[in-house]
């Protein structure tokens, strides 16, 4: 009774926020080029005939461009071992987007539906999944329901929960228990996550500490030196140390320039939403700096005084990151939680960190104890800067003894593998 209640509710309640919120949505998603990209197959509307789509498929769920990320990881190593298809959804057009650049063998993107009764029917329907695979948190009421109906397994992995976020589902721990109830399994990225999920109301026997994909950076192969964006970099830092802002939220791009400049460096921008492209050159104008956007084309013949680069794509940050000389990461100073350190880590580069890393937390406590990163308030990120650029062997250190903290997460994506193998459906027709 109390999950029929559960659902009604839910049920009731969804349209009203899909009524408000859609009209943003679909605006949002024309800004970033998702319109002709199969956008309506979020409403249950597909463009390919059932009969030419993959079937007993893989099945894996992720939202953001980062979740993305950590999934085609996942699916590289999945296919080391298994030839059968994967469909790969995703909810944005810049995740999207990342799918179909992968073009990995095998792999259907696919915009996930929007969770109203009917919609997750009828996709699962379309590709008879043996088993789903969620990225850490997405866990959809109407989908969740449907799986346990049609016995597929679920998995949510790379699963994490900040202690914020685990205050606000205990306050609701009735709610989360009986939405949780539906996974067959999680790999919680360390022991406190798992300890966390317990605590508000998954059952401790389907939880299995694996890891973070993200940060198993050992299985990645280090990051590809791209001879043209060196050559871009050659040009403009006219050979001053590079400084990468990654990941910047609103503010932090003319904050990061200003440190570099000040610390003799050049700053290279790398927005987290490429979509705020005209903010950030308004707000590096009035800096000023000459901010040169990457989707602008070729770099002029003559630079402008005081130059800087906006790299305002989606899915060359790692790219860019194996060419900087430090890295600076954003949303930790002038908004809250933090980007994720690891691609730096993985490419050897020095990083320096905000005051609010809250969402890695457990990573920059790590890291700090292990002296693998600096933390600085705004105000002294020039120094810091000067700091690494000055010490060269201390940089170098500071890298080794950061990749050597991320260890405990090696084997992070091979752990997740064999747990989704360990629930993996036979064939259909197969007992």
């Amino acid at each position: 009774m109390a999950r029929f209640i559960f659902l009604l509710l839910y049920n009731l309640l969804l349209p009203v926020f899909l009524v408000v919120s859609i009209p943003g949505y679909l605006l949002k998603m024309k800004r970033r080029g998702g319109f002709g990209t199969g956008l309506s197959e979020r409403f249950g509307i597909y463009r390919r005939p059932r009969s030419e789509e993959p079937q007993g498929v893989l099945y894996v769920h992720a939202v953001s461009v980062g979740e993305v990320f950590i999934a085609l990881k996942f699916i590289r190593e999945w296919r080391k071992t298994h030839s059968e298809p994967v469909v790969l959804a995703t909810s944005t057009a810049t995740g999207h987007q990342v799918v179909r650049d992968a073009a990995l063998p095998g792999v259907r993107a696919l915009y996930s539906p929007l969770d109203v009764p009917g919609l997750s029917g009828r996709c699962l329907s379309r590709f008879s999944p043996r088993a789903v695979v969620l990225i850490e948190a997405e866990l959809w009421p109407n989908f969740a329901e449907v799986c346990h109906r049609r016995r597929i397994p679920m998995v949510m992995l790379n699963a994490r929960l900040s202690p914020r976020s685990e205050g606000r589902y205990r306050k609701v721990r009735g709610v989360t228990r009986l939405l949780f109830e539906r996974l067959t399994a999680l790999g919680a990225q360390n022991e406190r996550d798992a300890g966390r999920f317990a605590g508000i109301g998954v059952r401790p026997e389907i939880i299995t500490v694996t890891g973070s994909i993200k940060f198993d950076a050992p299985a990645d192969a280090a990051p590809e030196r791209r001879e043209d964006f060196a050559a871009i970099l050659r040009r403009m830092a006219g050979g001053r140390p590079v400084v990468l802002a990654a990941s910047t939220h609103a503010g932090e791009e003319a904050l990061i320039a200003g440190a570099a400049r000040e610390a003799g460096a050049w700053p290279l921008i790398v927005p987290r939403h490429a979509e705020r492209r005209a903010d950030v050159c308004r707000d590096l104008t009035a800096a000023g700096f000459s901010p040169i956007l990457r989707t602008s084309g070729e770099l002029p013949e003559e630079l402008p005084e005081n130059a800087c680069y906006v790299a305002d794509t989606t899915g060359e940050l790692r790219a860019w990151t194996a060419l900087a000389d430090v890295v600076v990461i954003g949303k930790s100073f002038l908004a809250k939680g933090g980007q994720n350190p690891v691609e730096a880590i993985a490419a050897r580069v020095p990083v320096i960190a905000g005051p609010d890393m809250t969402n890695f937390a457990d990573l920059m406590s790590m890291l700090e104890q292990d002296r693998g990163a600096v933390r600085c308030e705004a105000a002294a990120l020039a120094g810091a800067i000067r700091g690494l650029l000055a010490d060269p062997e201390g940089a170098r250190a500071q890298c080794e003894r950061a990749f050597r903290a991320l260890d405990m997460h090696s084997g992070a994506t091979q752990r997740s593998v064999r747990l989704v193998e360990s629930l993996w459906l036979p064939p259909a027709g197969e007992n």
